[in-house]
């Protein structure tokens, strides 16, 4: 058990730290958002920094494990629309954590606001008649939104999920597709935040440790996730992700 964790009890470390990995790896291949349950786990078990420096390894390892499962449903033009946005920012992220004044506390509120605003907006795509307003999620300029907005949410807080969730949707991919399009998004962006965390202080060699530790916990959750969703329908994996979606913002705001 290492030793900047919150708790005493090495069993109950453990359990927490077990069921919090498979969540992140069901959420990577199964229903995305689901992951938004292991973030309180996370912070039970760690301090915020620890906590913020563990997950992005485990992150990154169910990005890889879904890459692998749904890597012949990726849509490739989708994800180089919005990525070189999204690298703007991370930078934009990154410089604030490390120069702004305004607590990281009150940011996730702000981003916890976004998110719900833009899953309005995001609903309002899907239903409206308009022939213009269903093309807006198809544009480069709300690429460019989603892209910059889930840079900086993904730095900040590691909490970009539903922003790109809401894009995906928006566009209409069916569960595979979006699924392995997700996998790709965040396993490029997850990865190019390792330096900027590791910078920061985030990652350690300790806590490198720790993760490796969680693979196994991540490959079970990754694979019932796949079992998961091939019993789903479209229309109930997209409610299923919208409420995580809202979970998630509700999370940020009233944390």
């Amino acid at each position: 058990m290492p030793a900047f964790s919150n708790i005493d009890s090495p069993q109950l470390f453990w359990i927490l730290a077990f069921i919090s990995a498979f969540f992140i790896g069901f959420s990577k291949s199964g229903i995305s958002g689901a992951g938004i349950l292991a973030i309180p786990l996370m912070a039970c078990i760690f301090p915020p920094k620890e906590s913020t420096g563990i997950l992005l390894p485990m992150l990154i390892m169910g990005d890889i494990i879904g890459v692998y499962f749904y890597r012949q449903h990726t849509q490739w033009k989708h994800i180089l629309r919005a990525l070189p946005w999204a690298f703007v920012g991370i930078i934009a992220g990154w410089l604030f954590m490390k120069y702004s004044d305004i607590s990281q506390a009150d940011f996730k509120k702000y981003i916890g606001v976004v998110v719900i605003v833009m899953l309005i907006v995001g609903e309002w795509f899907n239903r409206t008649s308009d022939e213009k307003t269903r093309h807006i999620p198809h544009s480069w300029y709300f690429a460019a939104i989603i892209g910059v907005t889930g840079g900086i949410t993904t730095m900040t807080a590691n909490a970009a999920g539903p922003v790109f969730a809401i894009y995906l949707l928006s566009l209409g991919l069916p569960k595979e597709n979006f699924i392995g399009t997700t996998a790709w998004i965040f396993f490029i962006l997850n990865t190019s935040k390792v330096l900027f965390s590791w910078e920061l202080g985030f990652i350690t060699e300790e806590t490198l440790v720790f993760n490796a530790g969680m693979i196994p916990a991540l490959i079970i959750g990754s694979l019932v996730g796949v079992k998961t969703v091939k019993y789903i329908k479209n229309n109930t994996f997209s409610i299923l992700v919208k409420i995580f979606a809202i979970l998630a913002a509700g999370y940020l705001i009233f944390k």
